[in-house]
């Protein structure tokens, strides 16, 4: 389971520390901001350019354009997650979790805008748009601080229908996002003491878009390449190449690459490279044809511009087997070069390592990752016997342990094996794998979510950070750090990094579900509920749609339709001692206390290799309303170093523990604080 105000010096009178200026229009003395909630957060200013003076000349005409205004902007707002903290006259005032949401929802309000502008004779408005990330303080839902009074003045930078950003955002953004960002002269801000660096977004639609344009060329999706082998079992080799072609162009700096997850979705597909594109957010895309016979291997490629569906570029490479990983490197640098795309000399060194020189192994490696993307049991011990064969046959193949080390993990996680034995034997595979290759970003995401398994948050930290700077693309390893900064109390954090994970996955199934996890209680309805109906959409048959209905009621308090959707998911698989955990739960907050505690000594029985008694348990006493239980199987399933302490601190449900004096001693004995960062932000949820 689951307003702006400007700081001022102090006045005359003496005020106590914790005081902190912020006066607002009207307001005759300072606001105690020692009493709010303090977090991070990406804070946007809209302003519409010459409103006043439109209202003077056609007052009528001007609260019409206002409330067309204001609708669409809330629309807006909504789609991307955002909360509208309030408006000022024509202003608005909005939260975001994410510095990439918050611009994704400036460049959509603007586009909405233009779309909506003036015909002919008639009046339209513009609105201008500054964005910037920091500290904030919340008081009964309206902010202040230092964030929201730079954002104030950001906005005034921009021109009508312009973005400007912070400095602050442009470094959390960049990359990230298909458009220009174009540094603008530093200038002093009204009453901000320090210059800052301000950045504008230089949209498609506007004058000079050829620049515009170039911004998008760093995003690409490597579409599945179609086997055309005589023999239809070699499609392994096909769905090989693609996967590393896609790791090798993650991995240079200058491209987003869409994980393979989401490309594999249009194997097959008779949708245009327009729609593809469209549909990936993508500007071009990479296809291709694999013929593999005998020892030899035919492959063509071509490179795409999603918007014209002409080529930017075309090769065929034939050679020997043996010579695969020129033809990797050859295609991989051949997409860098068309794209225009600066290539660093680690990048380019990178793309020409010749990773094995034995055949058999790579063979058994691709092999290997083909039956591990099945996801099954007997997918993944197939997996397993592939990567062991591998690196009986090259035992300096890097890839080989890493592939081994996630199969074995695998099995821990679905409770195929005991979680001890199969942490430390991953940890072997991992540790050999970085020893060959300290740069392989799988490799350190695996060692990562091992230091979470062994409470070593911080070297975890470290691990997910270098990992991510190795591979900016590698959406796993987004998704999993967002779990380590849940682990730290970072929730702001927490949900930026699995929102870059779906950008970069967005078809995943397991991304989506661990994206509505991470919003229930912190976002509003209806962005939980979009990403309910696209898993629905892209993955029709899992049963991870009942239980993102069930998290969601959940959520929502609504018990009823939380039963409705673990009793189904109880009649699939009943042997689940988490659907356990969650029914007595439910028993526990509607009544039937005694069949809540029936349950709990059911999974009292649960055995303590698999590291999860503990949890299950506590949640179960937390329903109860039984704290002293509840605390006491807290310590349990911390002494077995349970992998929990995520969803304790960010599951709304957890509330009371959290509020608890003695949450501080469970986070010093797990070797956490217990704040940091943002801290858990305010529920935008209904109730």
């Amino acid at each position: 389971m689951i307003s702006p105000g400007i700081r001022s010096a102090p006045s005359q009178r003496a005020l106590p520390a914790q005081w902190v200026y912020h006066w607002q229009p009207g307001a005759s003395a300072p606001i105690d901001l020692s009493q709010g909630n303090r977090r991070l957060a990406a804070i946007v200013f809209t302003d519409i350019v010459g409103y006043s003076a439109l209202s003077q000349r056609d007052e009528a005409l001007a609260i019409s354009l206002l409330d067309a205004h204001n609708s669409l902007m809330r629309a807006v707002v909504n789609r991307h997650g955002g909360r509208e903290v309030k408006t000022i006259g024509d202003s608005f005032l909005i939260e975001f979790p994410s510095a990439l949401e918050a611009v994704r929802f400036a460049v959509e309000a603007q586009d909405e805008l233009r779309k909506s502008g003036p015909e002919g004779d008639r009046e339209g408005v513009t609105v201008r748009i500054g964005i910037h990330v920091g500290d904030v303080v919340d008081r009964a839902g309206d902010l202040f601080g230092d964030a929201v009074n730079i954002a104030s003045r950001i906005v005034r930078v921009a021109e009508g229908g312009e973005i400007c950003l912070s400095g602050h955002v442009h470094d959390q953004v960049v990359n990230k996002i298909p458009y220009k960002l174009e540094r603008m002269p530093r200038q002093p801000l009204k009453n901000i003491e320090l210059e800052m660096d301000i950045y504008k977004v230089v949209l498609p639609w506007e004058s000079g878009s050829a620049t515009a344009a170039a911004g998008v060329a760093n995003r690409i999706a490597v579409l599945p390449f179609t086997n055309i082998s005589p023999d239809p079992n070699d499609s392994y080799f096909a769905d090989g190449l693609t996967e590393e072609l896609t790791t090798a162009l993650s991995e240079v700096r200058g491209l987003r690459v869409i994980a393979r997850t989401s490309a594999n979705r249009y194997r097959d597909a008779t949708k245009s490279v327009e729609q593809i594109g469209r549909e990936l957010g993508v500007s071009h895309v990479l296809e291709g044809s694999v013929r593999k016979a005998g020892n030899r291997v035919k492959v063509t490629a071509h490179l795409v511009d999603s918007r014209s569906q002409e080529d930017v570029w075309s090769d065929m490479y034939e050679k020997d087997l043996a010579d695969v990983f020129s033809i990797q490197s050859g295609i991989a640098a051949s997409v860098v070069g068309s794209l225009k795309v600066r290539l660093l000399s680690t990048e380019k060194a990178r793309i020409q390592t010749k990773e094995t020189e034995n055949v058999t192994a790579y063979v058994a490696y691709l092999k290997g990752r083909m039956f591990l993307r099945e996801g099954t049991e007997k997918g993944v011990h197939l997996a397993r016997e592939q990567f062991e064969f591998a690196i009986r046959e090259d035992g300096s193949y890097a890839k080989a342990y890493a592939g081994m080390a996630d199969s074995v993990m695998l099995l821990g996680d679905y409770l195929f094996s005991p979680i001890p034995q199969a942490i430390e034997e991953a940890s072997t595979c991992v540790k050999k794998a970085l020893a060959l290759d300290p740069n392989l970003a799988e490799a350190r995401v695996s060692l990562a979510n091992l230091l979470m398994y062994d409470y070593r948050f911080e070297e975890a930290e470290r691990e997910f950070t270098r990992a991510i700077e190795t591979n900016p693309s590698y959406a796993t390893g987004h998704h999993w750090y967002s779990t380590c900064l849940q682990m730290f109390g970072r929730q702001q954090e927490a949900i930026g990094e699995v929102l870059q994970a779906e950008e970069l996955d967005p078809l995943s199934s397991t991304i989506t579900i661990s994206t509505i996890y991470r919003l229930c209680g912190y976002a509003r309805d209806e962005e939980v509920e979009r990403r309910i109906r696209k898993l629905e959409e892209i993955d029709p048959a899992s049963p991870l749609i009942e239980e993102a209905w069930m998290v969601y009621s959940f959520a929502r308090k609504d018990w009823a339709g939380a039963t409705a959707h673990l009793r189904k998911m109880i009649e699939r698989d009943p042997e689940d001692p988490f659907l356990d955990m969650d029914l007595a739960y439910l028993y526990a907050v509607t009544g039937r206390g005694d069949e809540a505690r029936q349950l709990a000594e059911k999974l009292k029985r649960v055995p303590e290799d698999s590291r999860i008694r503990g949890q299950l348990l506590a949640f179960v006493y937390v329903g109860l309303g039984d704290l002293d239980s509840a605390f006491e199987w807290l310590r349990y399933a911390a002494s077995k170093k349970e992998f929990f302490i995520s969803w304790l601190r960010s599951n709304p449900l957890y509330a009371p523990v959290r509020s608890d004096p003695r949450f501080r001693d469970l986070m010093r004995m797990v070797g956490l604080p217990e704040s940091q960062g943002s801290g858990a932000p305010r529920p935008a949820s209904n109730p």
